[in-house]
């Protein structure tokens, strides 16, 4: 699905598009409400493509390019969750669409007044579905990702 979806959104995007996506940080780290906070989307070890689940231990290592952050900001595997270790605390926010946890909503996280609260929230669900299901991509892979859009699982 990855795959296809990346292969759709090339074809239709401009050399303009594709070149300020390029230039993007992978990763950021600012200070809020005096914490540290380091954000990228998968891991500070692979920024970009590393799947780790919520339970990993390697959570605990202290990675060089997120060394000193309070907060570690992580997405990917769509997983919602919020894990304090011993020097940091650990949060997936989750997803606003393709949730992976058992039903479709969007969820999300607030950091406000010095907490953290993961959230889900009903979103119009069908309306995304018929975007999917407009795409030129195959058959096979509408239907992935309208399963996933609908039950928040993967089939």
């Amino acid at each position: 699905m990855a795959e296809a979806t990346r292969d759709y959104t090339s074809s239709v995007l401009s050399a303009a598009d594709k070149q300020f996506l390029r230039d993007l940080p992978t990763c950021a780290c600012r200070q809020v409400d005096g914490q540290a906070f380091f954000l990228c989307h998968a891991t500070p070890s692979d920024l970009l493509y590393e799947y780790r689940p919520p339970d990993s231990p390697l959570w605990e290592r202290d990675e060089e390019v997120s060394s000193g952050a309070d907060i570690v900001l992580a997405g990917h595997t769509h997983l919602q969750f919020a894990r304090r270790l011993v020097k940091r605390t650990v949060v997936n926010p989750g997803s606003l669409g393709q949730s992976k946890a058992g039903d479709p909503r969007a969820r999300y996280a607030i950091w406000q007044d010095g907490n953290m609260e993961l959230r889900a929230h009903e979103y119009p669900v069908e309306k995304t579905v018929e975007k999917i299901l407009s795409l030129q991509v195959a058959d096979e892979i509408k239907r992935d990702l309208v399963h996933i859009l609908r039950t928040g699982t993967v089939p």
